[in-house]
């Protein structure tokens, strides 16, 4: 029997799946998400850092998290490369979480289905047949054919799906993904307990340490219970001649110096088991009617502590697409290259800084596990994050500076456009929509290459737009906060400055 069109199918009940399904769902849409039976014995412990705050904010999601009882961490405590201890502490006081992913999994889902998406468990995926492959007249939409213990055979059709199946990648491996030959890793992991404590200055740190042939992390979830994961190559780690994967686990876990302490006296509770996390990406992460949300689309190392964040962020993204797309028809190309474009930005920022942790590592560890880390896969001619305009690098550059000089100094200004400076319409992001907003648009600034709309709160092309008709900057600040929100004058000196020394604007 085949429903009526949902606006999303979403395949998969992990953070991306969830937090897209109850975004979808609390903006009016029609959603049904398929999850299936996960084995909660093999479920990690993951580390959530302070950031992922403005994602529970955008879910609506804080109190429900907060009132969960996970863990709270303060930072995390390193032995990287040279093997000193490096305890870092969260900005400004901030905690993270420490969550057991199968009960974080389990809170998401119950918010999607208290926003109204239906939450439809144990579903085993069986075909998806996109619209763009029909090739049929009339409406674009898909069929999702699915079963349950309770009927074998369902179909659900909707006018996007919404691949959320992690590493799985029901719809993603289907030409969308790409390995990463240089980043074959094996997970090996298991849980520990210690009634009397751990003996560390902050038990709720996450804990990561690099040995000579891979990398080992433990994550609390409790004051006296932690995840223990190490990450090995099975290509260039020594596992040894032994047979098993606990005997493989001990063996690894043996390499390391301050993991092996903070262990000793402890209890291993559960059976070692092994699990892939190897590196992938897509190069498109979608088309008309299909988005690849989440771990879907890529997987980053789990070294940044960022997976989950990444999967909230992305469902977030993907949510805003399909919205503007069944709402604003016009949009929705426009919406679904943003999507892949961010998707991938996402991706290089991650390949990026991985590498030069590796890089660090493996000036300590001569063994292929980190040369070959530290040399492959990065990204260098790709594009930097979307939002990447480094304030506190603006505040340094030179040029900058100098033009700041000038301004507090010259008795009158003459400003008009530069030779270079484009205003065009581009793509931009707002809580629920794609829009297109004018933006500066100039050959080497910002280096992503979208534009820039507002720096600091001031707005740019507004302020581009009234600096020819003002010869003081007295002047040019009460005409601009006239015609916009408040700002503070150092702020509007700062913008300013900024718009003489990449050349936007020119003092003749």
């Amino acid at each position: 029997m085949v429903s009526e069109p949902f606006d999303a199918v979403i395949i998969g009940g992990g953070p991306a799946g969830a937090a897209a399904a109850r975004l979808l769902a609390a903006w009016g849409h029609s959603v049904r998400l398929l999850t299936r039976t996960v084995d909660q014995t093999r479920s990690l412990g993951e580390s959530l850092p302070p950031s992922c705050a403005k994602l529970f904010d955008l879910l609506g999601a804080t109190d429900a998290i907060n009132n969960a009882g996970f863990l709270t961490s303060t930072g995390n405590t390193v032995w990287w490369g040279e093997g000193t201890t490096r305890t870092a502490a969260f900005v400004d006081g901030a905690t993270g979480w420490q969550v057991v992913r199968h009960d974080f999994d389990a809170l998401l889902l119950r918010l999607a289905a208290s926003a109204g998406a239906q939450v439809v468990t144990g579903a085993l995926v069986r075909d998806v047949r996109l619209a763009s492959e029909s090739g049929r007249p009339g409406p674009a939409v898909s069929t999702v054919e699915y079963g349950t213990d309770d009927q074998p055979r369902q179909e659900v059709q909707a006018s996007f799906v919404l691949d959320c199946s992690g590493r799985a990648g029901v719809v993603a491996r289907r030409g969308f993904r790409i390995a990463d030959p240089t980043q074959t890793t094996l997970a090996l992991a298991a849980t520990w307990t210690r009634p009397d404590g751990w003996g560390l200055a902050d038990a709720s740190h996450t804990l990561v340490e690099t040995y000579a042939d891979g990398w080992a992390w433990s994550v609390p979830v409790t004051p006296h219970r932690r995840y223990v994961t190490v990450m090995v190559d099975p290509r260039t780690t020594d596992l040894g001649a032994e047979r098993g994967v606990t005997s493989r686990y001990e063996r690894e876990i043996g390499k390391t110096v301050a993991l092996r302490g903070v262990l000793n006296g402890a209890t291993r509770e559960t059976v070692p088991w092994g699990c892939d996390a190897s590196l992938y990406h897509a190069d498109v992460c979608g088309g008309p009617g299909l988005l690849l949300v989440g771990d879907a689309a890529s997987f980053i190392d789990p070294l940044s502590s960022y997976g989950v964040k990444k999967a909230l962020a992305s469902a977030w993204l993907a949510a805003v697409v399909v919205h503007t797309s069944l709402t604003n028809a016009s949009l929705a190309g426009v919406a679904l290259e943003l999507f892949t474009t961010r998707e991938r930005e996402i991706h290089d920022a991650s390949v990026r800084q991985s590498t030069t942790f590796f890089a660090e590592a493996a000036e300590r560890h001569l063994h292929p596990f980190w040369t070959g880390r530290a040399g492959g896969g990065d990204p260098a001619d790709g594009p930097e994050p979307a939002a990447d305009v480094d304030i506190a690098r603006l505040r340094e550059d030179t040029a900058v500076l100098a033009a700041f000089e000038a301004l507090r100094g010259a008795r009158q200004i003459r400003l008009r456009r530069g030779d270079r400076l484009q205003i065009e319409a581009r793509p931009a992001l707002t809580l629920r929509e794609v829009v297109l907003e004018e933006r500066l648009v100039l050959p080497t600034w910002p280096a992503n290459g979208h534009g820039i709309r507002f720096l600091r709160d001031i707005d740019l092309v507004k302020l581009v737009e009234l600096a020819p008709e003002h010869e003081h900057v007295p002047d040019l600040f009460e005409a601009y906060i006239r015609r916009c929100p408040p700002v503070s004058l150092p702020d509007f000196l700062g913008a300013l400055s900024v718009l003489l020394a990449k050349g936007a604007l020119v003092d003749d």
